[in-house]
């Protein structure tokens, strides 16, 4: 029923009721159920976790960016075991005193991330420099200089999230995030049962008039 606007009803409070009453209502005038909010909620919240990944991978291949994890607590405390980083590649010119570098060891298959105490130029490669590196917790400069063309300069520090990067690494885990995914994909786009009753009634007039 239709309620007329008269003096004691104006038309801001009419439409300010009619709103209220068809919040919790779907566009077909049905109330919409708890498990159907929770499963779009849930679905929203995934659909944004794969943008941001998405996001993130577009942005890592077209600016060379990079994540790291700190095992060590050499550059504590700034950058304490268990942090990540975000780090970008760029040229060994564009380093300075003071930034934070990931490099490999020279005589070891495995990389370090200190921070640049002193820069040399190399004499016969004009875009290599000689990187004199530090840890912040430590009390001496690394025993060897490391000559770079290019290195991952630390854009910013994340603390803890490193942790979390490494739990999530673990076959039990990805098993878990792997099966929840599907989970919640499959919840998605399975059609509810009411949503599906009401789509049958609008594609059959004869039956809505018999009802």
């Amino acid at each position: 029923m239709i309620e007329p606007l008269t003096a004691s009803r104006p038309l801001a409070a009419h439409a300010a009721s009619s709103s209220g009453r068809g919040s919790a209502r779907s566009s077909e005038g049905r109330p919409v159920p708890l498990i159907e909010r929770v499963r779009d909620a849930v679905t929203l919240v995934f659909g944004c976790l794969g943008i941001v990944a998405v996001a993130w991978f577009a942005a890592s291949a077209l600016w060379s960016l990079g994540i790291i994890v700190f095992v060590t607590g050499s550059m504590a405390p700034s950058l304490p075991t268990g942090a990540a980083a975000v780090t970008r590649v760029v040229d060994a010119s564009e380093l300075a005193v003071g930034d934070i570098v990931t490099v490999r060891r020279p005589d070891a298959n495995e990389q370090v991330t200190h921070r640049i105490v002193g820069i040399a130029p190399v004499a016969d490669d004009p875009r290599a420099r000689s990187l004199t590196l530090r840890g912040d917790a430590n009390s001496a400069a690394d025993l060897e200089p490391y000559i770079v063309t290019e290195a991952a300069r630390v854009l910013v520090g994340l603390p803890v999230v490193g942790e979390v990067i490494i739990a999530a690494k673990t076959p039990g885990v990805m098993l878990g995030g792997a099966v929840l995914v599907a989970f919640v994909v499959t919840w998605a786009l399975w059609p509810a049962p009411e949503r599906a009753g009401a789509d049958e009634d609008r594609s059959d007039p004869e039956r809505r008039q018999t009802r």
